[in-house]
């Protein structure tokens, strides 16, 4: 047993257990209140985790980036980060915010802290000892060769890399921080924030973890209950000597009471992480508004009534105080909805038929071709990944493709001599590009005479979703092309965004998940080819004139 009042005993605590040396010194916070773990038991286990990879996932208003700042800032001071440690912010605004508002008044108020500061004459840069804390900014200032880039991101070497509200981070930037550390043998990441949608920032990450989750012991029974993912069965009523219904927090089992501080955390996924090899995998945790010090249940259950009564604030609720994420079901496919279109024919190798053809162009190009079944029904009779455009130009001919929509960048001189070679024998293709911000009127602009059409992309993805669940499509049998199919399909989400300039908002799909989203793109220029399906006019010209069936509106 430790000898806490041994000098020694004490020394080697403080230099190595950022709780400790926090609470010993008593560290001040917002508000008059000084560091402890009680009522906050759950900062011990994630300050004290020795993992090269941590990701939290959290409520708002958890402590937990109080939690981090302190742990770089005892590293620091006790020469646990020799080449620093890098704290990234989603935007240099929200890098002064902090600046002022949290860590000036952190050191301002804890002369233990101050006196191991030297003077940079900058507020984001601190010198803690021999090594330097900076506080960055993470948003892109530069696009280069189509990748964005910022000099934040590039200029620091460090031990540590925090990066503070992963959701509002560009994916491209928050990968650009890892290579701070290449010349680090700790190579030390962060991840922290409060979830939005799932399957991006911290959520995804989160997914990559054991993802730990906080259980309550209950001191009646002995079951064990996590209150945020066993919510709302975790919360019940009582009633006061007032005559008002009160809620508690109650055991899933037995409905007793039960209290945060009989909580530990479980991984629920173990064999992603494992404590005794610290250098490998993600450890994660999970800490939801319940289990914080000030969570006011009485007002935390008025605004879960309300969210029934108005579910546009649901989201919110989620994210706020589950620290889940969340979207409506009708703002993103789910791949059961995309199985619901198989049919029990299996792929064909060829047609008899007229077909029209959809194609998203990259490396390993993505390529759908479907069968014109009724007024607005298709059937999807082939898909596939494939290489160049001589690949496409075969299946085009093998399967009597009469009208095509094909992505028109990044390759667009190889696009028109695809385009051209199309035309001779009598398939109309035509190029498709999304303009910047959906900045396209209508639905679809069409040039004739360069056969390119310019498509409202969230127009094109709220369209190709809604055929997906009216039933109107039907695709192969399930097999593993149908499985990529589907889980490309559901890779977006429809999300409402707010310009910070303008303050103008705006609904537009987003990337999730691995970001792969091909096929999605293929079935929406698939469904615009379905509706050029006609008896044909003329070849040779790229976008030869026709007459556009009037039965069919993609």
């Amino acid at each position: 047993m430790l000898d806490l009042h041994d000098p020694k005993t004490n020394e080697q605590m403080m230099q190595v257990d950022p709780c400790y040396w926090a609470q010993a010194l008593g560290i001040k916070l917002l508000g008059d209140t000084v560091f402890t773990l009680d009522g906050c038991e759950y900062m011990g286990d994630i300050m004290r985790d020795p993992a090269r990879h941590i990701a939290v996932i959290k409520g708002t208003q958890a402590r937990i980036t109080t939690c981090f700042m302190l742990r770089e800032i005892h590293a620091l001071i006790h020469r646990l980060r020799p080449q620093g440690s890098l704290y990234y912010f989603p935007t240099e605004k929200d890098v002064e915010k902090f600046s002022k508002t949290r860590q000036g008044p952190l050191i301002a108020d804890n002369p233990v802290i101050k006196k191991h500061l030297h003077s940079t004459n900058s507020v984001s840069v601190k010198k803690v000892g021999k090594s330097f804390l900076c506080l960055l900014g993470g948003r892109a200032t530069s696009v280069i060769q189509g990748k964005k880039d910022s000099g934040s991101v590039r200029t620091t070497p460090g031990d540590c890399v925090i990066r503070d509200e992963r959701d509002l981070f560009d994916d491209d930037m928050a990968e650009m921080t890892n290579d701070r550390l290449l010349n680090s043998t700790l190579k030390l990441e962060v991840d922290l924030g409060s979830p939005t949608i799932p399957d991006i920032g911290i959520d995804k990450v989160f997914g990559e973890s054991d993802q730990k989750f906080r259980l309550i012991k209950c001191q009646a029974c002995n079951a064990y209950t996590c209150i945020a993912e066993d919510f709302p069965k975790s919360i019940k009523y009582r009633k006061s000597d007032s005559g008002r219904h009160v809620p508690y927090f109650a055991c899933i089992k037995c409905s007793k009471e039960i209290t945060p501080f009989y909580g530990e955390y479980v991984a629920k996924y173990p064999e992603k992480y494992n404590p005794d090899y610290p250098m490998e995998g993600i450890s994660g945790y999970h800490v939801s508004h319940f289990i914080t010090p000030n969570c006011n249940l009485g007002l935390v259950m008025a605004d879960w009534d309300e969210a029934q009564i108005d579910t546009s604030k649901l989201g919110r609720f989620y994210n706020t105080y589950l620290g889940q994420a969340y979207i409506p079901i009708e703002d993103r496919l789910r791949q059961q909805e995309v199985f619901n279109c198989c049919g029990n024919d299996v792929m064909k190798s060829m047609s008899t038929r007229e077909t029209a053809m959809g194609a998203d162009i990259m490396k390993t190009n993505r390529v759908v071709i479907a069968e014109k079944t009724g007024k607005d029904h298709g059937k999807i009779i082939y898909m596939a990944r494939v290489s160049g455009f001589d690949a496409l130009f075969d299946l085009a001919r093998t399967f009597k493709v009469k009208s095509a929509v094909v992505c028109l960048r990044p390759y667009e001189e190889a696009f028109r001599t695809f385009q051209e070679k199309c035309s001779k024998y009598q398939i109309r293709v035509f190029g498709s590009e999304y303009p910047p911000k959906d900045s396209a009127k209508g639905f679809m602009k069409v040039d004739e005479k360069a056969g390119v059409y310019t498509i409202n992309r969230t127009e094109a993805m709220d369209k190709s979703q809604a055929w997906i669940r009216s039933g109107n499509l039907e695709l192969p049998r399930n097999c593993e092309e149908v499985k990529i199919f589907a889980k490309e399909c559901c890779n977006t989400a429809k999300t409402l965004e707010t310009n910070e300039d303008t303050g103008d908002r705006v609904y537009r799909y987003r990337p999730v998940g691995d970001k792969q989203e091909h096929y999605r793109h293929c079935l929406n220029y698939v469904q615009i080819a379905l509706g050029d399906l006609t008896h044909y006019q003329g070849t040779n010209a790229p976008g030869y004139k026709m007459e556009r069936k009037r039965n069919w509106n993609p």
